[in-house]
């Protein structure tokens, strides 16, 4: 029987301290003239931006600055506005922009996807939603990382919120996947405690999810359980304090290993459920995924093989004899490392109503990335899910 296993990534990713030094060099081949650079206020505040700038002013490439992104969550708003520019910045004497540079978190690195979606494929960003919808490669993206959490600079995903039906679009194609990423570590110690936190959780699922999915392989799996360790080794500390160089160091690496799983292995129930939460009522993407992991994993466990369950409580620190007590154990590590770096552990506290439950079940099991949740339930069994969590 045919068991392939596709690994795609970036083909260049430079990670480290000063990290983006060598982006110049990587650069050059691609012999680019014009870019678009996709960002937000906040980080060209804290100068990272000006950083770029003076990268492309050295290699004599023509630029522009798209600002416009107002809020953690990607929306289509947030891309049409930016085509409106995108349009209107096309110097008449060069060609049209050649690439896009994308600096700051998982917002602007799916912002910047979804321009170069539309740039080369025309229409409109919602009519690429689902799996390889796109016809022709997307505008080249580089994307510059200021956060570990999304794993969006290394993946070919983007999320997008559709603010009229109030769901998450989940946009994955080949064709989109970035050409170079960078995660240096100086951008890292700007991240305040509640993004350490709820971006360290989103990191830790990506992982966890990631193991077990239907898609999952030897190199994601080892990727998964060396990304989980590091979380449960290094978050506290990241969160505890900003300036701990190692901790943000250990929780980049992080990142990338979730980022590259995601990408590979896919996700599963917690995404497809996390996004309904996010789309219908704006919640953090990563506490949200925090919450319900631990009872999709739960209902999940029965699909699992217990090898598999022992591996994930041996990384979370938990040693166990059987399925049972490993699952028990993993779960009270995930609560536990949520309360201590202030995310919340029931859906109730965040304000959920039940009453909304059935509508968000039934949009989660439309969700692309239920496709390789490895026990197969209906919108009902989704549901009961969200109610275990409330």
């Amino acid at each position: 029987m045919e068991n392939t296993h596709d690994f795609r990534s970036p083909a260049i990713n430079l990670i480290g301290v000063g990290a983006l030094k060598d982006l110049p060099l990587e650069l050059m081949p691609y012999k680019l003239s014009k870019a678009l650079i996709v960002t937000d206020k906040n980080i060209i505040r804290l100068g990272y931006v000006e950083i770029v700038e003076k990268i492309l002013k050295d290699l004599f490439i023509s630029y522009d600055i798209f600002d416009g992104i107002l809020h953690p969550d990607c929306t289509i708003s947030f891309v049409e506005d930016a085509l409106t520019y995108f349009k209107k910045n096309l110097n008449i004497l060069k060609k049209d922009y050649h690439f896009i540079i994308s600096v700051g978190g998982g917002t602007n690195h799916d912002c910047a996807k979804g321009i170069a979606i539309v740039a080369t494929n025309g229409g409109d960003i919602e009519d690429y939603e689902g799996y390889e919808k796109m016809t022709k490669p997307s505008l080249p993206v580089i994307t510059i990382n200021t956060t570990s959490g999304s794993g969006a600079e290394v993946s070919n995903v983007a999320i997008i919120k559709d603010e009229s039906r109030k769901v998450k679009m989940t946009i994955a194609d080949p064709k989109m996947m970035p050409i170079i990423s960078v995660n240096d570590l100086r951008f890292m110690p700007s991240m305040p405690p509640e993004i350490t936190a709820s971006s360290g959780l989103d990191v830790l699922t990506h992982s966890i999810e990631g193991f077990v999915s239907t898609e999952a392989s030897p190199v994601t799996d080892s990727l998964a359980i060396d990304a989980v360790k590091l979380v449960f080794g290094y978050l506290r500390r990241a969160y505890k304090n900003g300036n701990d160089l190692e901790a943000r160091e250990k929780m980049m690496f992080a990142n990338v290993m979730g980022g590259m799983v995601l990408n590979n292995a896919g996700l599963g129930y917690v995404h497809s459920m996390s996004h309904q939460l996010g789309g219908f009522y704006e919640e953090v993407h990563g506490s949200c995924n925090a919450i319900l992991l631990p009872h999709v994993l739960e209902y999940n466990a029965v699909s699992i093989p217990e090898e598999r369950i022992l591996k994930i409580s041996e990384a979370v620190g938990a040693k166990a004899n059987n399925k049972q007590e490993a699952i028990n154990k993993i779960n009270h590590s995930i609560q536990n490392l949520s309360e201590d770096i202030g995310i919340p552990t029931h859906l109730s506290s965040i304000g959920i109503n039940e009453n909304d439950l059935e509508l968000l079940s039934k949009n989660a099991e439309k969700d692309i990335n239920s496709l390789v949740n490895p026990r197969k339930g209906t919108f009902v069994d989704i549901m009961n899910i969200f109610k275990a969590a409330m």
